[in-house]
């Protein structure tokens, strides 16, 4: 495996018709059935906080249903949804699988609402990530509705769809592939060639692609996609700058700055000439143009000046967007941890923490973007590739090496360390480097930046061994 950047799916809700193929399943799992995102893949670092807690799902214990308790299929499903509200999911499992057998016994089989509870029951085992046990009840599902439907049934689609995304998490890229593809047949044959709600698949379809290497098919399907949506809308249309910003985002990822770039230029002539060339739609592309220049480590006047251009836009609002705003922030934050000399002041960031406990879900943000225990890149500096192979070379075989470091109120990592490495100092030296050379976005409690210590990453390679 060199290291080359994994590429990571556009993700939006789905949405349209794919929410009527749920039926009722959006009724029962109300705090649940969202779309988890497709993981892209295994990235050749990882990080976690130390100690790492295990979940209770990996520690193998079991939930159960008190055994004196005999609920009906009703009690069953309110207690099951209140479990999902609170994502009790591990508690919510026993009653999921308890409303297989009720609803079976209630509506017998085949039927809509036993589909129904089996796709719940694999979303359920989906969270807990236990993938297997998810397919199978997906696949039950599907092969119901299929039953009841016929092959090209709609309700198959998202059933399809999430089982295609178990498969890429657990690294089976040709199997997910191919059941995206068949999960797009199926929504072209219900819902038309040109419907919108396909492109959801086709994200997940290029990230599939790019996983198994085959960057310029992966490449075609973003660009697909963005074609499908202006024939849709039009090219020049105001409804086509999410599909705009997905394709820039996916451009990016793949080190395709200056096309990256250019499509959030195309986007900012848009609003400019059908909204105003002040008006508040200015401020993503902006900001994330400006990012382009920190992901491509270059420390260019148009990235600054095009993040405080969307500051000076987002404050003019009459009504600002306070979490666009505190984005914005963020993000000038981070300019100044990858590139100032000195030593940056931290204000952005703080002033970002304070915003966001006004916006909903702001608690969550804050731990997200300032202490969620990883420590995120602002500026990543790659270890060298030298020595490493292609995972499918013969003889290949996978090493690791995994870093223990502290950051600092700067973003800077201090006392980096190797805790584990195999083979014993072959890449020991490059991946030290590579995590002394790179900042990260500092850690904010309580409205104050703080040190945050014992930050792993392990880092996944492959080599040729040595004859011995």
């Amino acid at each position: 495996m060199r290291f080359w950047p994994q590429s990571t799916p556009i993700e939006r809700p789905l949405c349209g018709r794919f929410a009527v193929a749920l039926g009722l399943s959006i009724l029962w799992l109300t705090a649940a059935a969202q779309e988890p995102e497709a993981p892209a893949a295994p990235p050749e670092d990882t990080e976690t906080a130390v100690p790492a807690e295990e979940s209770p799902a990996s520690q193998g214990t079991e939930a159960e249903i008190p055994s004196e308790t005999h609920l009906t299929r009703l009690e069953t499903q309110i207690v099951f949804l209140d479990l999902i509200e609170e994502r009790r999911f591990e508690e919510a499992l026993p009653y999921a699988e308890a409303m297989t057998e009720l609803t079976e016994q209630e509506f017998g089989s085949p039927s809509t609402e036993v589909a129904t509870a089996f796709t719940n029951l694999a979303y359920i085992q989906r969270s807990l990530r236990n993938f297997d046990e998810s397919n199978e009840a997906f696949l039950a599902a599907i092969e119901m509705y299929r039953e009841m439907e016929g092959p090209f049934a709609a309700s198959t689609i998202n059933p399809l769809v999430s089982m295609g995304a178990n498969y890429h998490a657990t690294g089976e890229y040709f199997q997910a592939l191919n059941i995206f593809q068949e999960a797009r047949t199926v929504n072209r044959r219900v819902f038309g060639l040109l419907n919108p709600d396909q492109v959801e698949i086709v994200y997940r379809i290029a990230s599939t692609l790019a996983n198994l290497r085959r960057y310029e098919e992966a490449h075609e399907q973003q660009q697909d996609a963005l074609r499908l949506m202006e024939r849709l809308h039009g090219s020049e249309s105001l409804e086509i700058l999410p599909y705009i910003y997905s394709y820039a985002e996916w451009l990016a990822s793949g080190f395709q700055f200056e096309a990256a770039r250019n499509q959030y230029l195309r986007a900012m002539g848009l609003i400019s000439e059908l909204d105003d060339p002040e008006s508040g739609r200015l401020v993503e592309p902006l900001r994330e143009m400006g990012n382009t220049f920190r992901l491509q480590k270059v420390a260019e006047g148009r990235g600054i000046g095009a993040l405080r251009r969307a500051l000076e836009v987002a404050e003019a609002q009459s009504e600002p967007d306070v979490l666009e705003l505190a984005r914005v922030l963020r993000d000038i934050g981070d300019w100044y941890t990858a590139f100032s000399r000195v030593g940056p002041s931290g204000e952005e960031y703080l002033r970002a923490w304070e915003l966001l406990g006004s916006v909903e879900n702001g608690e969550e943000l804050r731990e997200e973007w300032f202490d969620d225990g990883d420590g995120d890149y602002v500026l990543r500096e790659y270890p060298s590739s030298r020595g490493v192979v292609d995972a499918d070379e013969p003889g290949a075989v996978e090493g690791h090496v995994r870093i223990v470091f502290d950051i600092d109120v700067d973003g800077r990592p201090r006392n980096v360390n190797v805790l584990e490495s195999d083979p014993p100092g072959f890449k020991d030296a490059t991946m030290q480097r590579a995590i002394g050379r790179s900042r990260f976005r500092p850690r904010v409690v309580e409205g104050e930046l703080a040190y945050a210590p014992g930050r792993v990453r392990n880092f996944t390679f492959h080599y040729i061994p040595d004859d011995e």
